[in-house]
């Protein structure tokens, strides 16, 4: 009897590739009775009426029952052009245009036309999980540019860069980006561009979720730009818009030489992409644009009410606000268990909550320690599953943090692993305190730390915002706020625990910063992170904050009161330690903020919610005599109290003018750095 050959030898091909964790999350869920998922990317809308009843009529009068041409229906491909064209790009119907069967194929067909066995794509991480296993499907390795989180998942330029090499051959990326909700701007795009130009590369845009953006900022595509349509292959799918996904089909175009290439490998594939959808395809085309805003209006509220929860367990989770699609990508802390394990995460919260989401590892390696969620379901889905979320969480004792912040090591879980660690924290934490105290004292910049139960996050970047249009300004990244985060963050140096020689590495590069770095920055806006009593005196021996914000304590959700008071009497040692050293802004609104009050030995600056008001602009904010339009999105409470406090921080104690300040309230200015 012969004995079988080991998968690598019988299916070399397949042997690396994987099932997508999306499709295995939602397999695993479909044998779990009563789940709610916010698992894979279906909106929740069917095909609007008007294109059914025109496919109908089509099948009806016999015309699905044979192949198109392999490019697709001529109409649909001038109805396509004539889109495109009202986007700002020309293309060809006869040459440039290709009907593919969903947007997978177009990428599959383009990586298989461009590319060899042996080349390398690059991919930004986190970014939709299957494109790495369409990439290995040709033949080739995806190599992974990790996305700036802090600021909103942008391009790092830097990170693309590195990633270039002899055999890179392509860049392949979603915009607005699965999972985060990124909408990459111009001027981040055209920056792309010129690398690709640099390096002889071609650019490959998955735009499967360009009609669900909520920025005013015009969305930009490099395929609007003619100078390098010869690199550029672009490609859409009628899947999310149109509420098609069961339909498979889409299109790509690009320089007539590129796509007349690909339409042997789409010939070769698949012959052309199904007729009845094809006609689906025009109908969208013709009668969907109405629909479209219907779905993005909803998509959008959708994203507001999944906002405002993750702002109620902001002890949970850290989130960027999503700016497109209908995903969002928070990074689980450190306090919970298994946040650097998001495959077990995830499948306990399937199996112990009955609510399927997608472990952040699957897309890609700086993807770990997060979840993704999609709000494109129904809102009753979106609430059950949140309710579902709070009694998990709360049903969860909170894990030892691992002795450093690293955001794709697995936390320690066995005692021993944590006693072997322990030697070195205690010798780490009184260094790395050394070395931040001395790069406080050469750089002397002004510290700004925030501290509260909910909104930290959302304040620590909206601080950032506002102050960066003058300022030089850095926040601390993630979760960065413990005894050992904190100097980290003070040295702009981040830490893997993944072997010594790592660790090695990172006193080394904190050291180097303490006593030689050419960097001074003017403002440090830090997040101060309790978890029990005795840490605020850990971290007051790191810096000694020039203003303090104190956020909400109230309780909201699920937070634990005994946590609340501990935090309250952690503000409290605050309070006494820095006294009149310190300026205060606190939350007015807030009854525990307001016990605290009396231990102050300089009067507070107080925030209150009355100072907001509706005008016909949008929102007026009343703040130090002055009367301030509000027109930028605001979301949730986190917000709009993160807004508030930012314009009341930059008035009293910065240089910044009104001017500045107005063009911030009207999301007129940039991030900082």
């Amino acid at each position: 009897m012969s004995v079988a050959a080991p998968v690598e030898r019988r299916f070399p091909r397949t042997a690396l590739m994987k099932l997508s964790p999306i499709k295995a999350m939602e397999l695993a869920a479909s044998r779990i009775s009563g789940v709610v998922s916010l698992a894979q990317g279906i909106p929740s809308f069917d095909t609007p009426e008007p294109i059914k009843a025109f496919v109908q009529q089509k099948i009806a009068d016999g015309s699905c029952a044979k192949y198109s041409l392999t490019p697709g229906l001529p109409q649909l491909r001038e109805l396509i052009a004539e889109s495109l064209l009202r986007e700002g790009m020309h293309y060809d119907p006869d040459k440039e245009i290709l009907v593919t069967c969903g947007s997978i194929e177009a990428i599959a067909s383009t990586l298989l036309t461009l590319t060899q066995p042996g080349d390398e794509v690059i991919l930004p991480s986190p970014s939709y999980a299957s494109y790495q296993e369409v990439v290995r499907m040709a033949g080739c390795t995806p190599r992974f540019a990790a996305l700036h989180e802090e600021n909103n998942f942008a391009f790092d330029e830097d990170a693309f860069e590195r990633c270039v090499t002899a055999r890179t051959r392509a860049i392949l990326y979603c915009n607005p980006n699965n999972p985060t909700g990124t909408v990459f701007s111009q001027a981040e795009t055209l920056k792309l561009v010129a690398l690709a130009e640099r390096h002889d590369l071609f650019l490959i845009i998955d735009e499967a979720y360009k009609d669900f953006v909520y920025t005013r900022e015009p969305y930009f595509s490099p395929a609007q730009v003619a100078a390098v349509r010869s690199r550029i292959v672009r490609v859409y799918t009628f899947s999310k818009a149109y509420g098609m996904t069961g339909w498979r089909v889409g299109y790509l175009h690009g320089d007539a030489s590129t796509v007349r290439e690909i339409l042997k490998i789409h010939d070769a594939l698949v012959t052309c992409a199904p007729v009845v959808s094809q006609y689906a395809a025009i109908a969208a085309l013709e009668q969907g644009d109405p629909f479209i805003a219907e779905f993005r209006r909803a998509f959008k509220e959708r994203r507001d009410r999944t906002v405002e929860y993750l702002d109620r367990l902001s002890h949970i989770f850290d989130y960027q606000k999503p700016e497109g699609a209908y995903f969002v990508f928070p990074r689980v802390k450190d306090t919970i268990r298994w946040a650097r394990d998001s495959r077990r995460l995830a499948m306990d919260i399937l199996e112990q909550a009955k609510v399927a989401l997608v472990p952040g590892v699957a897309f890609g390696p700086s993807g770990e320690s997060h979840l993704r969620i999609n709000f494109g379901r129904e809102m009753h889905d979106i609430d059950l599953a949140f309710e579902r979320l709070d009694t998990y969480f709360r049903q969860q004792s909170a894990t030892v943090p691992s002795p450093v912040v690293s955001p794709v090591v697995p936390q320690a879980t066995e005692g021993h692993a944590v006693t072997r660690r322990h030697p070195f924290r205690q010798l780490a934490v009184p260094y790395l305190r050394t070395l931040a105290r001395h790069f406080l004292r050469r750089t002397k910049p002004q510290v700004i730390a925030i501290v509260g139960s909910r909104g930290k996050t959302v304040m620590k970047r909206v601080l950032g915002e506002l102050l960066g249009t003058r300022y030089r300004v850095r926040t601390n990244p993630r979760s960065y706020n413990t005894d050992i985060g904190l100097p980290l963050a003070v040295l702009n140096v981040e830490i893997s625990t993944q072997s010594l020689r790592s660790i090695v590495r990172t006193l080394l590069r904190a050291t180097w910063t303490a006593l030689f770095s050419t960097e001074k920055p003017e403002i440090l806006v830090l997040e101060l992170g309790i978890r029990q009593p005795g840490d605020m005196r850990e971290l007051l021996q790191t810096v000694r904050p020039n203003i303090a914000v104190l956020t909400n304590l109230t309780p909201s959700y699920s937070t634990d009161l005994e946590f609340l008071h501990t935090l309250q009497n952690e503000m409290r040692v605050m309070c006494q330690e820095l006294g009149s050293q310190c300026q205060w802004l606190i939350d007015g609104d807030d009854a525990l903020l307001r016990e605290i009050m009396p231990t102050l030995a300089t009067a507070p600056v107080l925030l209150h919610r009355h100072q907001w008001s509706p005008n016909e602009h949008g929102l007026l904010l009343q703040s130090n005599g002055h009367g301030y339009h509000v027109t930028r999105e605001l979301v949730g409470e986190s917000d709009r109290v993160s807004v508030q406090a930012a314009v009341m921080v930059a008035e009293r104690w910065t240089k910044l003018t009104g001017d500045e300040i107005n063009r911030f309230l009207a999301g007129e200015e940039g991030v900082s750095t």
